[in-house]
């Protein structure tokens, strides 16, 4: 019998999780079975499944049943989810599901999740970076640490997610001198102002980076994090120097070797050109390189990609699942 998840909070990322399990559900060893948001009615989060440019439900039939929202697919089965609207210390649900995810950015801290543990549910899993979750876990990174003594647990971020796999594969396989990452990330539509400018700012990766890879420290790994007022797919480009640097096509056959056959399938994904963000939304994968603007310069390997940072669920979604199984 498949598990019980709930979630609180449906804002871009429950939304997009919502979508992400109902298009995997028969394969998914969990089930979505409540949703509370302090913000959002029952109604308004119906309209916003109707009506998202992004996130796109046509092919469920949508319709509220009292306190529940059903979602009904093309060959007739039907989810059916019980939504509530309230603070997190009234969620109606709470110690029902075994599987509690918290995705409302505001509970990041530890302290603040333990009320959720109870009843029927052993872990919660925090859709942001927790500095003091009883663990870090990336899926397909560290993900096999988990054990049942983890009751908080983090599935870091967008940016950690985009790039410790892959400097984990870089560091085995060439050995990491030094890296930098620059990340060129959206806003969400909602937050958009008329008189919005880049604005740079502190990224989580550059302190969970080395606290998650032993080859990295403050002295030998930076992130330049811009936020740009636009609402599309973000852009995350990678540079690492290497004790053993390939040539290029040694490196573009490894790599391609490693995302479709090895340690970073299902990860990430390469495109031949550059055919611009759009094309990237609602990817399945953390980050899709450019094979055309791949380079190497003397030790140095220069790694441009897109990600689409909002359906970095996906990487939650494995998480998910794979502690569902543990």
């Amino acid at each position: 019998m498949k598990k019980k998840a709930g979630i609180n909070g449906f804002g871009r990322f429950g939304l997009h999780l919502i979508k992400y399990w109902l298009d995997r559900h028969e394969e998914s060893d969990f089930t979505i079975n409540y949703i509370n948001d302090d913000t959002l009615t029952i109604d308004q989060a119906i309209e916003i499944l109707y009506n998202d440019s992004i996130v796109i439900f046509s092919k469920y039939k949508i319709k509220k049943i009292g306190n529940r929202i059903r979602f009904l697919k093309p060959n007739g089965v039907a989810e059916e989810i019980e939504y509530a609207n309230t603070n997190k210390n009234q969620i109606p649900w709470v110690g029902k599901p075994e599987l509690f995810f918290e995705c409302s950015g505001k509970n990041t801290v530890k302290k603040d999740c333990l009320k959720f543990l109870k009843g029927k549910t052993t872990v919660v899993i925090i859709s942001a970076t927790s500095w003091d979750a009883d663990k870090t876990l990336l899926y397909g990174f560290n993900n096999k640490e988990y054990k049942n003594k983890h009751k908080i647990v983090s599935y870091g971020s967008c940016t950690v997610n985009a790039f410790i796999p892959l400097g984990a594969f870089m560091d085995k396989l060439y050995g990491i001198v030094d890296a930098d990452v620059n990340v060129v990330h959206n806003i969400q539509k909602y937050r958009l102002k008329d008189n919005d400018t880049l604005n740079r700012k502190f990224c989580t990766l550059e302190k969970s980076g080395p606290q998650l890879l032993k080859c990295l420290s403050k002295k030998n790994f930076s992130v330049n994090y811009t936020v740009v007022p636009y609402t599309g797919v973000s852009m995350i480009d990678f540079r690492f120097r290497l004790k053993k640097c390939p040539t290029l096509n040694q490196f573009i056959m490894t790599l391609e070797n490693a995302i479709y056959e090895g340690k970073l399938k299902g990860l990430y994904n390469m495109h031949d050109a550059d055919r611009g963000p759009e094309v990237h939304n609602c990817t399945p994968f953390s980050a899709v390189f450019i094979k055309e603007n791949l380079k190497i310069v003397k030790d140095q390997v220069y790694i441009f990609s897109y990600f689409d940072n909002e359906n970095s669920v996906n990487r939650y979604y494995d998480l998910a699942n794979y502690i569902t199984n543990a």
